[in-house]
């Protein structure tokens, strides 16, 4: 038997396999050249107008745009977990949904996903609901929803917070 690639043996193919690939057209680079020139990264007039039209399109009283969807979960996080608390995550998901949980106190419990969409199964969610349990956090994945409408009844007949990641 031949040595695996990780052992030092010969990759089965160079060929990398990308899991998603951004469609960037010339106006979405004309807008990132008009931010870089004017200098304001963070509060400058093109941020401000998006946060209130976010805003106004969800009907919320408050957008905070921030620089990634790592750091717009940690803030969700940092303002609802007490040490010890427990969120309910995917057991298939991306680092940052279980790190942020991590590093504002709480505790990560990981369900079960479903087998043709890989995200949150509500079955198992509801095994899953503890009396330390503040949140789920539901990941949309490779352009499959979670169960939002089953995963928001559980939310809400158990006064759990939903924080959801895309």
């Amino acid at each position: 038997m031949e040595k695996l690639a990780i052992e030092g043996g010969k990759p089965v193919s160079n060929h990398w396999i990308p899991i998603s690939k951004p469609i960037i057209g010339d106006e979405e680079v004309r807008e990132v050249v008009r931010v870089l020139r004017s200098g304001l990264f963070r509060e400058g007039e093109l941020t401000r107008r998006f946060e209130e039209e976010f805003r106004e399109k969800c009907g919320s009283k408050y957008a905070l745009a921030v620089n990634s969807g790592t750091a717009a979960l940690h803030l969700a996080f940092m303002t609802m977990i007490k040490p010890g608390d427990e969120v309910i995550v995917p057991s298939f998901t991306f680092a940052a949904s279980v790190n942020t949980i991590v590093l504002a106190g709480g505790r990560p419990v990981f369900a079960d996903i479903e087998e043709r969409t890989f995200t949150l199964d509500p079955d198992d969610v509801l095994e899953k609901i503890t009396s330390r349990t503040v949140a789920i956090e539901p990941v949309h994945l490779y352009g499959q929803p979670a169960d939002i409408k089953a995963l928001s009844e559980i939310a809400e007949d158990h006064g759990l917070k939903l924080v959801w990641d895309a």
